[in-house]
């Protein structure tokens, strides 16, 4: 049975209504931002669903050439008046409306660089109970878990330094390890968990690469972390949960990390990575009526104060621990980063009883 045509009675009543919601402030259709667009503002204000209010004014504008006048527009943001001129009745339009559903709970751990090197695997198990004692919807590993030098290119396995290198094997074995710990830790919480794969990790496929021989050590990484239920994406890739980016750096137009400088620039939304071992949370300028993006650095998660050779002892700026993320409506609500000292403090050996 056809649908019945639409009234040109309804369809002015339609396009009014969202002129007005135009005049309040609310957006017009297709401009990015946050908050409630015009046209479901309207329909929140009428008592109908957005898609009743969409599909009339499509058809408004086949079946009678009726559109809303969108240069009514006028960004949502404070009129200063001068003493004297009559208040505004209401700036209720300015305040952004509430996301829909509740926060989602996010244990973010940065760089873990588990290592044979490193046999003590304790802090794993303060990384899941951090995560159990706050229930958290997600754990989100930003890369770096495993620091295989057994694929290390700078320290070629002839020189003294690469003698000393562990195999493929032994740094599976620590990860599993170090998986227990954690799982230990967690308890009965049984939380999703993501991993956006780094560049030590990474390893294992450029290794491959160069040495087709028919044995896949990227997927065996791979198959390591889905034996303890981790989802992974590739080195570079982002991974979103409600809106938020998460990955282990911020590639260029290029396929390469961007200068450290260059994150919170270039990001096009809330944005959270590893990588670069600090505890950092950056915003800058975006020019529009938009909320600007954030972008957040989740630290390490070595032990306190623990600094690789590689940095030379030049890691003054690294800083060890683990993330709180409350992400709701597309963004961080909420960011809170705990030292591993702390983590030590309260979790640690012969304190947690």
């Amino acid at each position: 049975m056809a649908q019945p045509l639409l009234s040109r009675e309804l369809a002015v009543e339609t396009i009014e209504r969202v002129e007005a919601k135009l005049r309040e402030g609310f957006r017009p259709t297709g401009m990015g931002g946050s908050g409630a667009g015009a046209a479901s503002a309207a329909a929140d204000e009428w008592g109908i669903s957005r898609g009743t209010v969409n599909g009339r004014l499509a058809a408004a504008k086949v079946n009678y050439g009726l559109e809303p006048d969108e240069t009514l527009y006028r960004p949502r943001q404070y009129q200063h008046h001068s003493p004297g001129a009559p208040a505004m009745v209401s700036q209720d339009h300015i305040k952004e409306p509430m996301p829909d559903g509740k926060p989602i709970v996010v244990c973010v751990i940065g760089d873990a660089h588990d290592s044979p090197h490193l046999p003590n695997k304790e802090r794993f198990y303060w990384l899941g109970r951090f995560a159990a004692e706050h229930n958290v919807d997600w754990v989100v590993s930003v890369g770096d878990w495993m620091t295989m030098d057994c694929f290390s290119s700078f320290n070629d396995r002839a020189t003294f330094e690469g003698f000393s290198k562990p195999t493929f094997e032994q740094e599976l074995a620590s990860f599993h390890a170090s998986q227990k710990e954690f799982q230990r830790g967690l308890g009965a919480l049984k939380p999703r968990k993501l991993i956006t794969l780094g560049n030590h990790e990474h390893r294992a496929w450029k290794y491959d690469n160069f040495h087709p021989d028919g044995i896949s050590h990227a997927h065996m990484v791979e198959e390591a972390f889905l034996q303890w239920g981790w989802r992974t994406s590739m080195y570079g890739e982002y991974r979103f949960i409600d809106g938020v980016g998460f990955t282990h750096i911020p590639f260029n137009g290029r396929g390469k990390p961007l200068a450290q400088g260059q994150h919170a620039n270039k990001a096009m939304c809330d944005t959270i990575h590893g990588d670069d071992h600090r505890a950092t949370q950056i915003t800058e300028h975006k020019s529009g009526p938009f909320r600007t993006p954030t972008v957040y650095s989740a630290a390490t998660a070595l032990p306190n104060g623990f600094i690789e050779g590689f940095a030379n002892k030049g890691g003054g700026t690294w800083r060890s621990g683990v993330c709180l993320a409350k992400i709701w409506g597309g963004h961080v609500r909420s960011w809170c980063f705990e030292e591993m000292s702390l983590l030590e403090h309260k979790y640690g050996s012969g304190r947690d009883t």
